[in-house]
């Protein structure tokens, strides 16, 4: 009777079992073929690594904000390449050369928009409903508008390159919320900035 007793009870033990690792390892709709991640919200954090030198003074960079979309495949369950686009806003502050005595050209804050156009790479260490997912992003950034005008041909974009790592919260078979984490460098015309980014994005 104990014995039988014991065998009941480990019964529905395994089954539980069976069912948290199995759902662990579940495959969802985004494992396969085609998908998009969408990050209507990512915060930039940039600083100037070298001063950028304009007609009368130079620039330094310090933040900016970023949304994009990207449309990727995945190659097998653990790699996924994609093609991305979207629109960046960067701030950075003009500081006048002292030489400079119009009062209309003091220390004031300016911005850049650019169109970011990048190659995505993830890898995905477990395909899993829920997990994380490492990203390289490679592209360049055409400047499509200065706040100052006289500013663009000393800003006309250039190169970047995102590191990062993201997580994938699985929500329906539909989509997932993926926050990111990143590091990035990027050229705007001569000048170069880096940091970090926290971005906010949905996979479908």
């Amino acid at each position: 009777m104990l014995q039988f007793a014991s065998r009941a009870l480990l019964l529905p033990l395994l089954l539980a079992v069976t069912v948290v690792t199995q759902g662990q390892f579940l495959k969802t709709k985004q494992e396969k073929g085609y998908f998009n991640i969408t990050t209507p919200a990512e915060l930039q954090v940039m600083w100037s690594i070298d001063s950028a030198m304009l007609n009368e003074g130079n620039a330094r960079f310090k933040a900016g904000f970023e949304m994009h979309t990207i449309n990727g495949y995945f190659v097998n369950p653990q790699f996924s390449i994609g093609l991305g686009v979207g629109l960046q806003f960067s701030h950075y502050k003009y500081y006048p050369s002292a030489a400079v005595s119009d009062d209309t050209l003091q220390s004031h804050g300016a911005r850049i928009t650019s169109l970011p156009i990048f190659a995505d790479f993830r890898y995905y260490p477990r395909n899993s409903i829920s997990g994380t997912m490492f990203l390289v992003d490679a592209g360049y950034a055409p400047a499509l508008q200065t706040s100052n005008k006289d500013h663009k041909p000393f800003f006309n974009g250039g190169p970047f390159i995102k590191l990062g790592a993201a997580y994938k919260f699985y929500l329906t078979d539909l989509f997932s919320i993926v926050p990111s984490l990143n590091f990035k460098a990027q050229r705007y015309g001569d000048h170069t900035v880096a940091g970090g980014t926290l971005g906010l994005g949905l996979m479908f």
